[in-house]
């Protein structure tokens, strides 16, 4: 790898970061539309889980926060990936690149993406390596990436 590559990928990742910032945007209360299938038992079940009762709960909310965690799990991997090509600018430097680094660099994203997979109703195993569908959670609330 060298500083170029490095480069080209963070410019790569942070191009797809407005799009999801848009698409979390969309996703926001208040702004998303609200299931309104009726006045009836079972559409009111349906608005509840869709939307919740009032808008700005349920499946929309998880959907908002997942693309919250996804927009700064990308913003992260994009400035980490910035921070080490300007640290190890020559390809000695890279060559003395520790995996701590990288790790280090990269660790933020690493928890962006665990708190995706518990906002999208998952447990994450803190590797990534598996997850397994919980029952009925709405998530936590994430932070927010600002462009």
């Amino acid at each position: 790898m060298n500083t170029a590559s490095m480069d080209a990928f963070a410019k790569n990742i942070a191009a797809l970061v407005p799009h999801v910032v848009e698409a979390r945007n969309k996703m926001a209360s208040g702004t998303a539309s609200v299931v309104h299938p009726g006045a009836f038992y079972d559409a009111y079940q349906l608005r509840s889980q869709t939307s919740g009762p009032n808008g700005g709960a349920g499946l929309q909310q998880r959907y908002y926060n997942v693309l919250d965690d996804l927009a700064e799990g990308l913003q992260d991997i994009s400035t980490g990936m910035q921070q080490l090509s300007k640290k190890h600018s020559t390809t000695e430097e890279l060559n003395r690149l520790k995996t701590s680094d990288l790790l280090e660099a990269l660790g933020n994203a690493s928890a962006d993406f665990q708190r995706l997979g518990n906002d999208s109703g998952a447990t994450v195993t803190s590797t990534g390596g598996s997850s397994t569908t919980t029952g009925n959670q709405n998530g936590g609330s994430g932070g927010t990436t600002k462009t």
